[in-house]
């Protein structure tokens, strides 16, 4: 008997996982050390060495983690931390903390971001959440008032925009209210103001994403579908809520841009939604992964009691990735179909949300009103 084997034909990628971990800890690192520069500029040295501690502070706890772990299983700790990539996770944690953040709670966070959120499900490649994000929430949840002393800052853009204007600065004397305590729209879009230390820089930011989709390093449709389904989203609801025209520039188009310069959207779009262990396999998979981060962040930012929803809509999502991968799991033209018919339920989801948000929130078109609104908000919290 004769048998005939037909070997398919196999394509050899010149980027390698290291490669793909280099290119991303060398972006991740140029944020940094805009970060470092802003604070050593604005409010001295003392700041700049605390931002260092932060990011020693995770690495080393991250290293000691990721140790132990690889001594249980018996594999060398050094060449086992060459392959778990945990100094991404620990760079990108730091990265999403203020500036004000204990070094205590960091590392507290590094602990449940790399046990937790990684080694105990086996290690890279097998997580089912995003690490950072992990940490993060534990911040969140355990460490909000933590603070370090001497180490004060003012309010940032997400909190004093969700506190004082309801997320809906209606009118121009209400957006130059705004934005006159964080120097204007160029000024948010280049970073330099408080806030978490890397998620600030947004003009940079995409400045790395387009160089990493160029090589191959993200998915591009993730940030693209991400982004611009938020944007499409928050024009909806300026449509429908009346906000007026700022200089000349329609609502539809300001609005939008201010949520994208303002908290860490970008940053989550380009450095942990991107992420191949936690996301969908498939291109289809992929972007709907993205709307409905979208849609939870949009939902999350304007009628939820959280400043920023970016972080809770990745982890949400994540638990929802082995659900479109069976969905998708079949022939190629079931697949398509399917995948169009999901995103359009999202879609209509997305604009149902958008509707249910203008009309139930109340637009801000003065300082006054929006310090009454800030009033009647914390009464009602209490």
């Amino acid at each position: 008997m004769k048998f005939i084997f037909h070997v398919s034909p196999s394509l050899k990628g010149h980027l390698t996982t290291q490669k793909i971990m280099a290119e991303l800890t060398l972006g991740l690192m140029l944020l940094f050390c805009l970060s470092c520069y802003y604070y050593a500029t604005t409010y001295g040295s003392a700041y700049l060495m605390h931002v260092i501690l932060l990011l020693i502070s995770s690495l080393v706890t991250m290293i000691i983690c990721e140790s132990i772990f690889a001594k249980i299983y018996k594999k060398n700790p050094i060449e086992y931390l060459k392959t778990s990539f945990g100094w991404v996770t620990s760079i990108i944690l730091t990265l999403m903390v203020p500036v004000t953040m204990t070094c205590y709670a960091l590392i507290v966070a590094t602990i449940f971001a790399i046990v937790f959120g990684k080694l105990l499900f086996g290690g890279f490649g097998q997580n089912i959440f995003n690490p950072a994000g992990v940490g993060r929430a534990v911040i969140f949840a355990a460490f909000t008032g933590a603070a370090t002393n001497g180490i004060t800052t003012g309010a940032t853009p997400t909190t004093t925009l969700a506190n004082s204007f309801n997320w809906l600065p209606a009118s121009s004397n209400a957006l130059d209210s705004f934005l006159d305590q964080f120097g204007g729209f160029g000024n948010l879009a280049l970073g330099f103001y408080d806030g978490a230390l890397g998620e600030t820089f947004t003009i940079a930011i995409l400045l790395i994403g387009v160089w990493f989709a160029a090589r191959k390093i993200i998915d591009w449709r993730v940030p693209v579908v991400y982004l611009g389904s938020i944007f499409i989203m928050t024009a909806v609801v300026a449509l429908l809520s009346g906000i007026d025209a700022y200089h000349g520039i329609p609502g539809f188009i300001w609005y939008p841009c201010l949520h994208m310069v303002t908290g860490g959207i970008v940053f989550g779009a380009v450095f942990m939604l991107t992420d191949p262990v936690t996301s969908p396999t498939s291109a289809q998979g992929r972007v709907i992964f993205a709307l409905g981060a979208a849609i939870i962040t949009v939902l999350l930012r304007l009628k939820a009691n959280l400043p920023e929803g970016c972080l809770y809509s990745i982890l949400l999502m994540n638990m929802f990735t082995p659900m479109i991968e069976n969905a998708l799991d079949g022939k190629q033209l079931d697949i398509k179909k399917k995948a169009y018919m999901i995103s359009f339920c999202l879609g209509v989801i997305g604009l149902a949300i958008t509707f249910y948000a203008a009309s139930s929130i109340e637009p801000v078109t003065s300082v006054e009103s929006s310090s009454t609104t800030a009033y009647i908000t914390q009464e009602a919290d209490l």
